[in-house]
């Protein structure tokens, strides 16, 4: 009876530990790339970016897929934040379309194209995210990235080498 009972209550609680895993947090220099996980991280920022989108400054994010699986991401639900020289966490964008779709549409259509938010990284594929911060946040210096990928459960900070 007491094995019915620590089996009904296995069943019962390992789908809710599943469901509330925490994320993982890995720290990597940027440039680094981690065999372990088969992805590689970098993180730049050049001034001449600078108004290219008005009201943002661009910083950009390399992601290599060195895996045997396609990574996913989920536009919706990643979380991007950049960390300033002094310290301070600002939210990036990575989807102006749903954020200002205005502005968005005001852009060319190479520039539109060049932001979108990718949904997925195939084997062997590097792709640039290019993350928009208000104008006003001084990107030079920038301690680091921190992504948060939803649907792997991790998060990388990228550490800046600048």
């Amino acid at each position: 009876m007491k094995f019915k009972s620590f089996v009904l209550a296995m069943i019962l609680l390992l789908p809710a530990l599943a469901i509330g895993k925490k994320e993982e947090k890995l720290r990597v220099p940027a440039g680094s790339n981690i065999p372990s996980l088969g992805i590689a991280l970098d993180a730049s920022y050049d001034p001449l970016t600078d108004q290219i989108v008005p009201g943002y400054k661009i910083l950009s994010v390399a992601l290599t897929n060195n895996s045997i699986n396609i990574m996913q991401l989920d536009k919706a639900n990643d979380r991007w934040i950049v960390v300033d020289v002094k310290g301070k966490k600002h939210k990036a964008v990575s989807d102006l379309k749903e954020l200002n779709p205005e502005l968005y549409l005001s852009l060319q259509q190479k520039l539109r194209q060049l932001l979108e938010y990718p949904s997925l990284i195939q084997v062997g594929e590097t792709v640039v995210v290019d993350l928009l911060i208000k104008e006003n946040v001084g990107l030079e210096g920038f301690k680091l990235v921190s992504f948060s990928n939803n649907v792997s459960k991790m998060e990388f900070e990228i550490i800046s080498q600048e």
